[in-house]
């Protein structure tokens, strides 16, 4: 899948969620784009919606907070405007359906929270656009992950499904405990859907994320902020601050060098090092011309013997020259 001018099958892209975490200011977005700019990040993510249709106004102090938190369409284009500008990818997670179409026509790539899995609305539109999909799968079971993909493989078909649809392996729990990260399933979801795959962070240890990685996840989001002490929102205490993200992403990049493929092969640097570590045939005592071989004259040892590989091919062949215990045999000792 080509994201953000990346090919996943070659390198993993790594994906910063601001999310909610700006609190709606905009001079604070301005400050934390050219940071993560800095520190190497593939793209950054928001969250759209239009707050009386994300929330409902029967909890009248949630509605009050996200609404603060709303990002108008013009307020959007000029952070993607900033963004272009130091060439850095944006693109959003519509949390309420209404925001498909513009994040589409936008950005040309939309996130789908975990929360709208199941949710038609914003499936099917955000699948009928021509943007590229990654969608979180947080608390669902393996049988919507199923439905969701015979979904897409209908309306997505060939390669038009393949090539611009990803599914992020995700634990909605915040933060997420160690032992319910099920790291495993990355490789069942791949199974299940022949799609790339990634995982989205909800914690602040570093072994899950590598982990990950190693279990076949080629794309990584993970939550940014710049002071996880900071209570306005739940999100800061799970989130990374753009100097511990610039760790990570070195850490990342090398881990993906050390992946290479998925089939077992001989690295270049090895060759040079076979002959020394494999074992090749030796005499196991003196032995005079005219002698004739045996099993019993003969034994292992390092280097390897490239003049013979089997003992049998040259039991009762003739002595030619003096040879000397723990000696290599050759091809020359022999008629």
């Amino acid at each position: 899948m080509i994201l953000f001018n990346k090919d996943t099958e070659k390198e993993i892209v790594v994906i910063a969620e601001i999310g909610l975490n700006h609190m709606g200011s905009l001079d604070w977005i301005f400050k934390m784009l050219p940071r993560l700019k800095q520190v190497g990040v593939d793209a950054v993510k928001f969250q759209l919606f239009t707050p009386e249709l994300y929330v409902s106004k029967n909890d009248n102090e949630r509605f009050s907070k996200v609404s603060a938190l709303a990002l108008s369409e013009s307020i959007f284009l000029q952070i993607k405007k900033e963004c272009d500008n130091i060439n850095l990818p944006i693109f959003a997670t519509p949390l309420s359906h209404d925001w498909v179409q513009f994040i589409s026509d936008t950005c040309g790539n939309i996130k789908i929270a975990s929360g709208d899995f199941t949710f038609s609305q914003t499936v099917d539109l955000a699948l009928n656009s021509p943007s590229n999909i990654i969608i979180s799968s947080g608390a669902t079971s393996r049988q919507e992950v199923i439905d969701f993909v015979n979904k897409a493989k209908k309306i997505r078909t060939g390669d038009g499904y393949s090539n611009s649809v990803a599914i992020l392996h995700c634990v909605s729990s915040y933060p997420a405990s160690i032992s319910e990260l099920n790291l495993s399933a990355i490789k069942d979801l791949r199974a299940i859907s022949g799609l790339t795959i990634g995982f989205s962070s909800h914690f602040i240890e570093d072994a899950p994320l590598f982990a990950a990685i190693g279990a076949g996840a080629r794309i990584i989001e993970i939550h940014v902020t710049d002071d996880r002490t900071r209570t306005d929102i739940r999100d800061h205490a799970l989130s990374r601050t753009p100097e511990e993200l610039e760790t990570i992403i070195c850490l990342i990049r090398e881990l993906n060098l050390s992946l290479k493929s998925e089939i077992k092969t001989i690295q270049k640097s090895e060759y040079s090092a076979i002959p020394q570590m494999r074992k090749g045939l030796i005499y196991i005592k003196d032995l005079q011309v005219g002698h004739h071989l045996t099993v019993g004259d003969l034994s292992f040892a390092r280097p390897m013997n490239t003049d013979f590989k089997d003992m049998y091919e040259i039991v009762g062949r003739v002595v030619t020259r003096p040879v000397l215990a723990f000696h290599s045999v050759k091809i020359e000792d022999l008629s």
